[in-house]
């Protein structure tokens, strides 16, 4: 990983593009990459001809793997400024929902704060980074901004496109998007054979009196620890696998499709929660008449009508048919002695933008992947940093209703934005994948127990953290964290948070995660170090 310097500004080259984009030490910008993304929201994966990088800048042609386009990016590092210009000329036609550069901005010291925005016509708009998870985008129609953190003015300029603003933390991602091409324009879009789509961005950053960076670090904290349960979905996972978890309770998808010897082999399990995913409320009494039918008895049930496991913009248009409000009254008759919830089965995302009534449920849910945008181990680690804020988010919406989470797990689920989740044969580290390499290792279950400890600091009653097998299965040091997390469910912890080295202890019982890519010493004398991106469970004999 080479890094670009020139005087106080300084940026490190990763993946073919920029991130870490500091001046005077403070981290101005996450990153600037440039991604082609095709009409599931997929990255269309580029392969390097030619890299040079010389002092202060850096200069990369590349290729789309599929054939279909060139480019070059440049980025040149002044002391004061970068100047960063992409390009992509098309051999063929292509239908693409975005193509150009994508500005990832830091949230610490970030949210809350001014924004000036220029709009295409010289306007100026003065609004601020939100707070609390936007579910809309917080700035539209932009060509620059202007904003101050940790004492540095930074003042970006945008040419070529149209910009407009997310909220990542959203989909967990430890950052304010910039992009270009807005979603108000349809999507896929055209582009002819033998176009080319240029690009610059310019940011210029100026220091004065620096202050020091939130490093993170936060003293203990007592907190009582979540009921973690598992995941299962027909097609998914092997119910069977449950025998290696006697004392985990499950989450349970009910579609039309689940066999009913499923079913069976959940009845009479205690703490049986039920997510139903039905077409109309004919189906929707189907389905819990075929619950109740083999015998479950469940503690809490969600219903969502399946139109809405896809994702829709804050202001519509929703799908047509029943709603997700529709679902409580029938729930509430079937199942008289369960909670009735409300929310998402698929990500934040989509309760922030549809959010239940808080006075009509008995609990909010939704659920999380890491690896949307981004499934580099960095990202990954970097969504634990968004955490807090999506969970004072549900916090907020739920208005004192309790928080029982879905699945959250690095792997996705499901695609709410495209037609499938990407295929991944080889199993790279790749956005929006189910399968993905790291679930049977150290760096998941560390993933895991740093998840748990910002779950339990917020209050979260419980979630599931992976299925009994299969892709998102509970496998290897996972397995280990899961079986001590549902020993030490409802009891007081104290959780630590320094330097990326996560524990939760409740007298001899230890979880530790080591989030960094170093070793780190022992969590507690008598105990092993730490190696990179793993986990350590004690448990003591009894």
């Amino acid at each position: 990983m080479a890094r670009l310097q020139h005087g106080p500004m300084a940026a490190v080259i990763r993946d073919g593009a920029l991130g870490a984009v500091t001046c005077a030490g403070v981290e101005v910008l996450r990153g600037l990459t440039y991604p082609v993304r095709n009409p599931d929201w997929g990255t269309h994966l580029t392969v390097t001809e030619a890299e040079e990088v010389g002092g202060a800048t850096y200069l990369r042609r590349f290729a789309d793997a599929g054939g279909s386009f060139t480019g070059e990016f440049r980025a040149t590092l002044h002391p004061d400024r970068i100047e960063a210009d992409v390009s992509f000329a098309f051999r063929r036609a292509a239908r693409v929902n975005r193509a150009g550069f994508t500005l990832l901005h830091p949230i610490r010291g970030v949210g809350g704060s001014a924004l000036s925005i220029r709009h295409p016509d010289g306007r100026r708009t003065k609004t601020v980074f939100p707070a609390l998870v936007s579910p809309a985008q917080p700035a539209r129609d932009i060509a620059g901004l202007r904003h101050r953190i940790g004492g540095v003015d930074v003042e970006i300029t945008m040419e070529g496109d149209v910009f407009e603003m997310e909220d990542q933390r959203n989909w967990s991602d430890a950052s304010f998007k910039t992009y270009c091409r807005p979603l108000a324009l349809p999507f896929p879009f055209d582009v002819p054979a033998g176009a080319t789509i240029r690009q610059r961005v310019t940011l210029t950053a100026r220091a004065d009196a620096v202050a020091a960076g939130d490093g993170g670090d936060h003293a203990p904290q007592v907190a009582r620890l979540p009921q973690v349960l598992l995941a299962h979905e027909a097609g998914l996972s092997d119910l069977a696998a449950l025998a290696a978890f006697p004392a985990i309770p499950v989450l349970f998808r009910l579609t039309a499709a689940t066999p009913d010897a499923d079913l069976r082999g959940v009845a009479g399990r205690g703490g049986t929660a039920l997510e139903i995913v039905f077409r109309d409320l004919p189906d929707l009494a189907a389905l819990a008449g075929r619950a109740k039918a083999a015998g479950v008895d469940p503690v809490r049930v969600v219903a969502l009508p399946e139109p809405y496991l896809k994702s829709h913009q804050p202001e519509g248009p929703w799908p047509d048919g029943a709603q997700p409000a529709d679902a409580i009254p029938p729930l509430r008759a079937a199942f008289p002695r369960a909670a009735i919830g409300g929310g998402s089965l698929t990500n934040f995302t989509e309760l922030n933008r549809c959010r239940p009534d808080p006075a009509t449920v008995d609990f909010v849910t939704f659920g999380n992947t890491a690896i949307v945008h981004a499934a580099d181990d960095l990202s990954v680690w970097q969504t634990l940093e968004a955490l807090p804020d999506i969970l004072a988010t549900a916090r907020a919406i739920a208005a004192g209703k309790p928080l029982h989470l879905g699945l959250l797990s690095i792997g996705m689920r499901s695609n709410p934005y495209g037609a499938a989740v990407a295929a991944n044969p080889a199993r790279q580290r790749l956005p929006m994948a189910m399968e993905d390499p790291r679930q049977g290792t150290g760096f998941a279950a560390a993933y895991a127990v740093a998840l748990l400890a910002r779950a339990a600091v917020a209050g979260v009653d419980s979630l599931a953290l992976a299925m009994p097998a299969g892709p998102l299965g509970a496998q290897g040091p996972l397995a280990d964290v899961l079986r001590a997390a549902a020993a030490l469910a409802g009891r007081a912890v104290q959780v630590t948070d320094a330097g990326g080295i996560v524990t939760l202890s409740a007298g001899d019982i230890l979880l530790a995660a080591n989030c960094t890519p170093d070793p780190a010493p022992p969590p507690r004398a008598g105990l092993p170090p730490l190696p990179p991106e793993s986990a350590l469970v004690h448990l003591p004999r009894k």
